[in-house]
């Protein structure tokens, strides 16, 4: 069972929603639900925004989890700028090598699993 004052639902959602985007080599909408999760998540670290948890979190697991989110944190950038640039004639495409690796967002959301568990809650995934 599930417990935690956290609504971990639209999370949940967003992730499977971006792996079956990720599996069908969705570029496009992997940028942008991945945007979403990293959106989503940063009140969980006690933090407005996904920068400030990348910059300021001390991850519990490892060392490299941390770089893991910073990197996660600079592909804000290029979602941001797939998501809003207008029709040009000079535009490039995103593809899916220009989405960061899954490992990185797991090292994420494992460290989110953690601080939840941390908080007395339980968290089954």
């Amino acid at each position: 069972m599930t417990t935690t004052s956290w609504k971990v639902d639209k999370l949940l959602a967003l992730c499977t929603e971006l792996n079956d985007s990720y599996a069908s080599g969705n570029a496009y909408a992997c940028a942008a639900l991945l945007r979403a999760v990293l959106d989503h998540i940063p009140p969980v670290f006690g933090h407005k925004d996904f920068k400030q948890v990348a910059a300021q979190h001390t991850f519990t697991v490892q060392r490299t989890d941390k770089a893991h989110a910073q990197k996660l944190a600079s592909f804000k950038d290029i979602a941001d700028d797939a998501l809003h640039r207008p029709i040009s004639a000079n535009i490039l495409l995103i593809t899916m090598n220009d989405i960061p690796e899954p490992t990185r967002l797991r090292a994420v959301l494992h460290e989110l699993v953690t601080v939840l568990n941390t908080d007395g809650t339980t968290i089954i995934i």
